[in-house]
């Protein structure tokens, strides 16, 4: 029996990877369309159904989301003072540490870090629970009655995600920012005049725009990514913990790749 060499199993290697990226593409833009599609049919005649599916994401993707939210992005705030303020003291411009504390949370660290916490909270969440009625059948059952699954199941987490997460970073961005507040008058002996002075300065009308479309960016590929890993998942509860994992995993390297293509686009080239 011949055996492949590693070129072989390289080639075939890279084939699958391959393959699976064009899938998966694929994929996710055929539920973006249905999703869209039907999403704006539902939201026009009212149905209950997904009405109710939409109130209830909302509210776990925005006021259930914001402890943790919180939580984090404070201590950020002050991880990114002390050691900005830091090398800002060694070149003597100590008093600029407002401005980066405004660029780097609003800008930067505020939407991709709640992007972040939002993968693992209600992306993971999206998955478990689409992939537990795949696999229990509900999916199909809809399917029988003609009923879309886009439209009742994915369309309402996607929207209610994309919605949510925008103001959950803004939430997140002025915490982050106050964190740094407490460091710089704390530790950096920064008096708050000054502060807030630098931070207001940085806070210009394009940077604020570009974080808002990051984070919209961010929280379309959070559910996207949850709802079609979920609709994927086969082969029981075992299935199920597969897709959880496969759907943070792949929604986090989806959200840092569209944050670097959109750092290049708003910073070199819009």
């Amino acid at each position: 029996m011949h055996r492949r060499g590693p070129v072989a199993h390289a080639l075939e290697s890279l084939g699958g990877a391959t393959l699976g990226l064009v899938s998966f593409i694929g994929g996710t833009g055929l539920l973006l369309r249905e999703s869209a599609a039907h999403g704006l049919k539902e939201a026009w005649r009212r149905t209950p159904i997904a009405a109710r599916v939409f109130r209830t994401q909302a509210v776990r993707s925005g006021p259930r989301s914001l402890p943790v939210v919180i939580l984090v992005n404070l201590f950020v705030g002050m991880i990114l003072a002390l050691i900005g303020g830091r090398i800002l003291i060694s070149l003597g411009f100590k008093e600029y540490v407002g401005r980066l504390m405004g660029i780097g949370m609003v800008l930067e660290l505020g939407p991709l870090l709640t992007a972040i916490i939002m993968t693992g909270y209600i992306g993971a969440a999206y998955t478990a629970e689409i992939a537990s009625m795949v696999v229990s059948e509900e999916i199909t059952a809809l399917e029988t009655m003609a009923l879309k699954p886009a439209r009742l199941v994915a369309a309402p987490r996607i929207l209610a995600v994309t919605l949510m997460v925008p103001c959950v970073t803004l939430v997140g961005d002025v915490i982050g920012i106050y964190g740094g507040r407490l460091v710089a008058g704390g530790v950096l002996e920064i008096g708050a005049n000054t502060y807030w002075e630098q931070v207001w300065m940085q806070l210009t009308t394009e940077n604020i725009r570009d974080g808002f479309v990051k984070s919209i960016v961010f929280g379309l590929l959070v559910g996207l990514v949850g709802c079609y890993k979920g609709f994927r998942a086969r082969g029981g509860a075992e299935g199920v913990g597969r897709a959880t994992t496969s759907s943070v995993v792949t929604a986090i390297v989806a959200i840092l790749i569209a944050d670097g293509i959109l750092n290049y686009l708003m910073l070199f080239r819009l």
